[in-house]
């Protein structure tokens, strides 16, 4: 007989190597028991609303919409819609999103920061792992090059570098200061990666933290990005929990608006990523 083709032992070693990497799946099971109570028992949890009026805009021009929907759902669908080329969610769009999405999106954010932001520096993914793979794809080239990414932190980041082939270097948030970035620890783990001959090209941030919920204070926010720019590297600012704040004395800045405000732009020599929900902006 033959040998079995597929064993652990011929499995893709970075793959293999993941396993050093991933934390307790808890949440993930968590979420998948609550999809099945939603699926065998209706109504057992509040979250039974779905797009149908965008995904079938048909549904508007019926007379029983009205009585089956709310008004406002009503309005805001119509309102989503006219966003969408010939008013339909189907087919493709641009490759970086629909443009009347992306117009809603920089001015949601313009209005946010008091900065401009250019709706064609956006780019629309489906969720926020299509883009992180992405950037890992632009910056890893080799196994010399790595990432600093913050411990603790969530595993699609240190599994992101792992499966590229890059070297993980990691930084520890100060649990006595709010989980914030001591600046000492980081250039420490930043020369001690170089003086093994490692490539270190970029800056990961969780800001707001996950798992940690901490949430940076601006003074430590300035000090990275000046930081970022000393070192050359990549900042990757992951900012998809930002309404999600529960410390009293503290409020959300996005690393775009700390840069500007440091008077910062394109024209710089490093550059600022910054994933929001589904959102990567330039």
């Amino acid at each position: 007989m033959a040998p079995c083709a597929l064993t652990v032992d011929s499995l893709n070693p970075k793959v293999l190597a993941l396993a050093d990497h991933l934390g307790n799946a808890a949440i993930a099971r968590r979420a998948q028991c609550i999809q099945n109570e939603i699926e065998t028992k209706p109504g057992s949890h509040p979250f039974d609303e779905v797009l149908a009026l965008c995904d079938y805009p048909h549904l508007l021009e019926r007379s029983e919409t009205n009585s089956l929907f709310s008004s406002d759902a009503i309005a805001k669908a119509r309102k989503i819609l006219d966003l969408f080329p010939w008013r339909t969610t189907g087919g493709y769009s641009h490759c970086q999103g629909t443009e009347g999405l992306r117009d809603v999106i920089a001015a949601g954010i313009t209005s946010r920061d008091g900065f401009h932001c250019n709706a064609e520096d956006i780019f629309l993914t489906d969720g926020s792992a299509p883009p992180i793979r992405m950037m890992m794809h632009l910056l890893i080239r080799n196994e010399k090059d790595g990432i600093l990414c913050p411990i603790p932190s969530h595993s699609l980041y240190t599994s992101s570098v792992v499966l590229q082939g890059a070297t993980l270097v990691p930084y520890y948030l100060d649990e006595s200061r709010g989980w914030g970035v001591r600046m000492s620890d980081l250039k420490q783990q930043l020369d001690g990666a170089r003086s093994k001959g490692v490539n270190v090209r970029g800056l990961l941030v969780i800001n707001p933290g996950n798992p940690t919920g901490h949430v940076l204070v601006e003074a430590n926010q300035r000090e990275i990005v000046e930081f970022c720019r000393k070192e050359s590297l990549v900042l990757l600012a992951d900012e998809v929990y930002q309404e999600n704040i529960y410390i009293a004395d503290r409020k959300f800045k996005s690393f775009k608006k700390i840069a500007r405000s440091m008077k910062f732009d394109e024209g710089d020599i490093f550059s600022i990523l910054l994933f929001r929900f589904q959102w990567v902006l330039w």
